[in-house]
């Protein structure tokens, strides 16, 4: 047992990068106890007896072991991350924020400054690495991390190295004056390149919110999938999970260029989907995952737990479900619970590897509907490129590429706002929304249409006979008299 208990301590103490003056100090370490501290410190009183040495290490000078201990201003010096790894990214982000920050928020805010993708913390990940050197600590629940002021005094030196020497991240990091480089042609938005198969490595992409936690169930997923698949946190404005194919090896100062698989997962726990339903928020946001330019739309419904209260009863989540299957087709997965979620996501995650590793992506940039149907088995692909993902029809918001700063979110059109009115009332699905947006793409324009009817009456059926769905069926006169009152009614609704 002894023996076994010295072993471990001892492969401890080798991985610590820092010299130590005594037993107590080692209590810092895994598998050094009381007893084992109190152990060295009689040891090493006996050693510097026997030799003739000060009872302890002297703090100035240079004695027999002034090579051995440095000063207490040493030990940061020691350990200098590499510009664009992990840990730097890290700490530059940690010296740039004035509060602690939660993990999930750390990593997407370091992430631009990283050539490599930073994952959820693991033992071997740059969070642990700066927590064991003692350069950042944890707090709370959930947890926060902040600097040590050691990781204080190593984090200045990294940004007024940054300083020295002009970059993009010097600029975006301290407010500097400096012109960041000029981008290079490959570079361009718009640029046409395409990925062969062994140049791309295909990642799950995990919105942020799914790592933060939502209920009581909330950030299960992710934790549960990490260190089983390559795993990112992003924060996305369609869907809670989706895959992408990311660019091994790019050029020097250029991010990896990144294309969108064909499928998006919107994970709904049974009590998130009866709030939704409630509120209207699940009408909208099935109209923004059927226009957001991907193939396969997936809804991972979970069932409820035994005893579980939900805000609706469970017949009409179920027939919600059914509904959103057979009316607006998408591909509708049911759980019992994040357990089964975590493991359907990493089946379906190896079943894109296989579909789309050994193919020739390219990155499509024309209109979404004009890409036609999925190519046949061994033809090149054509997928979105990440930052051309949209959200209800425009762009997607972010417009996040890796390594590069976030964009502050675009302007909405009217007629995007005109859409997001539309879905409020009831009985008004994504497409009858979509055939009345063809007609008529703002609200001024219907108000205009309504103002040269000559009656009422005709005004009330102005509508009526928009062709919408797959059937082609009309809109019918009692959503047409609802949107007639709506927008048709001079001043306030009576």
């Amino acid at each position: 047992m002894a023996r076994g208990a010295y072993e471990r301590a001892l492969r401890s103490l080798a991985r610590y990068p820092l010299p130590l003056r005594s037993g107590r100090a080692a209590a810092v370490l895994q598998h050094f106890g009381p007893t084992l501290c109190r152990r060295l410190d009689l040891r090493l009183r006996q050693h510097r007896a026997e030799q003739g040495l000060p009872p302890s290490p002297p703090t100035g000078g240079r004695g027999p072991e002034t090579p051995l201990a440095p000063s207490s201003r040493r030990p940061p010096r020691d350990y200098r991350p590499l510009p664009r790894s992990g840990a730097h990214a890290l700490l530059l982000t940690l010296h740039k924020s004035s509060e602690p920050l939660p993990e999930a928020e750390l990593l997407q805010q370091a992430q631009p400054l990283c050539d490599r993708p930073l994952t959820l913390a693991a033992p071997g990940g740059a969070l642990g690495t700066l927590l064991r050197r003692d350069l950042l600590q944890r707090s709370g629940r959930p947890p926060r991390y902040s600097l040590t002021p050691r990781g204080q005094i190593l984090a200045q030196r990294l940004a007024a190295a940054a300083l020295e020497a002009p970059s993009q991240v010097s600029v975006e990091l301290l407010g500097g004056e400096e012109t960041p480089p000029p981008p290079s042609p490959v570079s361009d938005p718009e640029v046409e390149f395409e990925l062969k198969p062994g140049e791309f490595d295909i990642i799950l992409c995990a919105d942020i919110t799914e790592a933060n936690g939502r209920g009581a169930e909330g950030g299960r997923v992710p934790a549960l999938l990490r260190g089983r698949v390559p795993l990112l946190l992003r924060r996305l404005h369609v869907g809670d999970f989706l895959w992408v194919a990311r660019e091994k090896d790019p050029p020097p100062g250029r991010p990896p260029r990144e294309l969108v698989l064909d499928v998006v997962v919107e994970r709904k726990a049974a009590a998130d989907l009866g709030n939704s339903l409630s509120d209207g928020r699940y009408r909208e946001q099935k109209f923004r995952l059927g226009r957001c330019g991907l193939r396969h739309p997936v809804y991972l419904l979970e069932e409820p737990g035994r005893g579980e209260r939900l805000p609706l009863p469970l017949p009409i989540l179920r027939q919600a479900a059914a509904s959103t299957q057979v009316v607006d087709g998408f591909f509708v997965k049911r759980t019992g619970g994040p357990r089964e979620s975590a493991a359907y996501l990493g089946v379906l995650g190896e079943q894109l590897r296989r579909r789309y590793g050994g193919r020739v992506l390219r990155a499509w940039w024309g209109d979404v509907a004009g890409r036609g149907p999925p190519e046949p088995p061994g033809a090149p692909c054509a997928l979105l490129p990440f930052q051309r993902l949209r959200s209800g029809g425009g762009k997607n918001q972010s417009g996040i590429f890796w390594g590069a700063p976030p964009h502050p979110p675009q302007a909405q059109t009217v007629g995007d706002v005109f859409a997001r009115q539309l879905l409020q009332l009831g009985g008004l699905s994504g497409g009858r929304a979509a055939a009345i947006l063809r007609r008529f793409p703002t609200p001024a324009s219907l108000m205009a249409a309504y103002n040269d009817c000559t009656d009422p009456r005709q005004r009330e059926t102005l509508l009526s006979t928009i062709r919408c769905g797959p059937l082609q069926r009309n809109l019918g006169p009692s959503l047409s008299r609802s949107l007639a009152r709506l927008y048709g009614t001079v001043g306030p609704l009576p």
